[in-house]
């Protein structure tokens, strides 16, 4: 598993690296084919709270990316933190794979996670229950026409429609984007590439 420790306007010691290296070690026994993870810490703000350390994860499974983020008030705290939210995501991705009982359906990379090839323990039938009730089921399907626009106007279409995001095709790359509006009040955009 390659592992990446970045530290943004904030020191780590070898005690809190070695943390990191532990929570990981606990991830990893719940998801053994996890092949890259990202670990960020910085120094952040958040509102209401003042300052506090943000850590943020982002792991690489298969072709799937798993990424949580939470804030707390020392290092300790904050790996603790987004070490819980991405459990959690594991469990969820899990559960979907686990309620799809047609892995060969979901392509190769699903298949080699090995998730239904041994009978599931109580844990893992329990895991599947909570991963079925949190994820739910498409009830509903939109389609619209979608003219090529420019970064500037899917802002504004987005704003708008008082949206949090919005799918448009980028005319300057012809490609699809997605824009959306950031938690600091800024933008950003998405532009996939395909693996």
């Amino acid at each position: 598993m390659d592992i990446r420790i970045q530290a943004k306007d904030i020191e780590l010691n070898d005690d809190a690296e070695n943390y990191v290296h532990k929570k990981l070690d606990r991830l990893e026994r719940h998801m053994a084919q996890i092949n890259g993870v990202r670990v960020e810490i910085s120094r952040g703000t958040s509102k209401g709270r003042g300052k506090g350390v943000v850590a943020q994860m982002t792991l690489s499974v298969g072709k799937y990316t798993l990424r949580g983020q939470d804030t707390g008030v020392n290092i300790y705290a904050a790996v603790d933190g987004v070490t819980d939210v991405v459990d959690r995501q594991i469990r969820r991705f899990k559960g979907k794979v686990y309620r799809s009982e047609q892995p060969r359906q979901r392509g190769s990379d699903i298949e080699s996670l090995n998730v239904s090839a041994s009978a599931p323990d109580q844990a893992d039938l329990a895991n599947r229950q909570e991963a079925e009730e949190e994820l739910g089921s498409v009830v509903r399907t939109k389609r619209f026409n979608m003219a090529p626009m420019s970064v500037e106007d899917a802002i504004f279409q987005m704003e708008l429609l008082s949206h949090g995001f919005f799918l448009f095709f980028n005319m300057d790359s012809s490609e699809y984007n997605v824009a959306y509006r950031r938690s600091d009040g800024g933008y950003g955009i998405i532009e996939p590439e395909l693996t």
